[in-house]
């Protein structure tokens, strides 16, 4: 699949036209620059043909940490993409910079397209006279914010397509997200599965804003792996509102993911925020691995482990069986394995049950613990069918639904969990009257 990189100084409108051409909003867009931090991609199509988009971090001489870090994400996005589109702001003018990049690109051969951006109008058209003095006759001006002439570089850019390839439509890979705290090693653990640095990775808690989408194929499966932004108290978070953007980012990554894996710190155990993150995924209908990371760290790994699976019971008792693993970002130590379990959870959030068989348990449950009486008249529960999959979903159809009680609820839920599994995995029972038209 034809790589396409978008490749520019910061705040020259990379990431909005990244947004533009994905067609919705993947990447945050704010006008503080930098505020693209790790590399982003998503499958893109323009007249039946596909290629990879790769937004990148703007590039500029600052001399900080993270600065070093987008610098060298940069590079690696040169050697990575078959084309590149480099964008110019057309506002701001011709930069020293520009140049530069221009006759690097030249001298590594790499095939490039020349956007002038923020050419919203005829008027400003001439702006676009100075950028001739890079020597190139055949450059495109377009306003990303409006959508201005991006039908023309899209035409550009599929003309470098060969022809369309098979197989490469986003729903068709098992989308992974990796959530947690602030620092817990959520995106060392994706580039430790990518076996490169395509996520920034620094000592400071809350490098990573986007959420950053990676294609990864491994055993002969395909992935989306998704990084999210560190999740924080909102009083913290919302002091930002870059980060408040992030926030809000990985929830909805949550949302479109098929498996979620939460980070937990082993070497800090369980916390009360570790909880409320994994609940919030559960709540959304989403099967959750528990990655406890850092294990290297440990010295004694038999008395953590004991205590720390001690907590897990503990403290995560509205999971089914809760699915963990103890893992090694840092060393790969076991970072492979998620996968295997991310298939099998995915295959159980996707059962389907028979109704048959629904039936027979729900004979068996009322044989077993009949049913409370309902103003001198007993609850009957006529029959159950399975109406959805990724969460389970049941309707159990009985002459009293508002008069079901939590308790004989919960006991049906067990059963059908003790007979079906749907291990780690949320359900959902909704009881209605025979005659309703809605769940209630």
């Amino acid at each position: 699949m034809l790589k396409v990189g978008i490749l520019g100084r910061p705040n020259v409108g990379k990431s909005t036209l990244f947004n533009r051409i994905a067609g919705r909003r993947i990447a945050i867009t704010d006008d503080m620059p930098g505020v693209t931090r790790d590399m982003l991609e998503t499958i893109c199509h323009w007249e039946g043909k596909y290629f990879l988009l790769i937004d990148t971090p703007g590039f500029d001489l600052k001399d900080d940490i993270i600065k070093k870090e987008m610098h060298k994400q940069f590079f690696s996005a040169l050697e990575e993409v078959d084309l590149v589109i480099l964008m110019l702001d057309g506002k701001e003018g011709l930069h020293p910079l520009d140049e530069i990049v221009v006759s690097m690109m030249r001298e590594k051969n790499i095939p490039f397209i020349l956007v002038v951006n923020k050419i919203d109008s005829d008027e400003r058209e001439l702006n676009v006279a100075e950028f001739y003095k890079l020597g190139i006759d055949d450059m495109l001006s377009i306003s990303a914010n409006h959508g201005r002439n991006v039908d023309i570089l899209l035409d550009k850019i599929v003309s470098h397509i060969k022809e369309n390839p098979e197989n490469c439509i986003e729903e068709e890979r098992l989308k992974i997200v990796v959530i947690g705290r602030p620092n817990m090693g959520k995106s060392s653990l994706i580039n430790a599965w990518l076996n490169e640095e395509r996520v920034i990775v620094t000592p400071i808690p809350g490098t990573t804003r986007d959420a950053v989408d990676s294609y990864f194929e491994f055993e002969g499966d395909k992935y989306i792996l998704i990084d999210t932004a560190g999740i924080r108290k909102k009083s913290v978070m919302f002091k930002d509102r870059i980060e408040k953007y992030g926030y809000y980012r990985a929830y909805d990554s949550i949302e479109r993911s098929d498996v979620v894996v939460a980070l937990i710190d082993a070497t800090e155990g369980v916390t009360e925020k570790d909880v409320k993150i994994v609940a919030d995924a559960y709540e959304l209908g989403k099967p959750v691995i528990i990655a406890l990371n850092k294990w290297d760290l440990l010295e004694d790994k038999a008395e953590a482990q004991k205590h720390l699976v001690s907590d897990i019971e503990d403290k995560f008792k509205f999971i089914y069986k809760p699915k963990y693993i103890f893992i090694s970002a840092a060393t790969k130590k076991n970072i492979f394995k998620i996968f295997k379990m991310a298939k099998q959870l995915f295959d159980e959030t996707n059962k389907r049950v028979p109704t048959s068989k629904l039936n027979e348990i729900l004979e068996i449950a009322q044989a077993k613990h009949q049913p409370p009486m309902i103003k001198n008249r007993r609850l009957k529960f006529y029959y159950m069918t399975q109406v959805g999959v990724n969460p389970p979903e049941f309707v159990v159809f009985v002459n009293y639904p508002d008069a079901v009680h939590f308790s004989y609820q919960r006991y049906l839920f067990n059963m059908v969990r003790e007979y079906f599994g749907f291990e780690g995995i949320p359900m959902k029972i909704h009881f209605r009257g025979k005659k309703d038209t809605k769940i209630n």
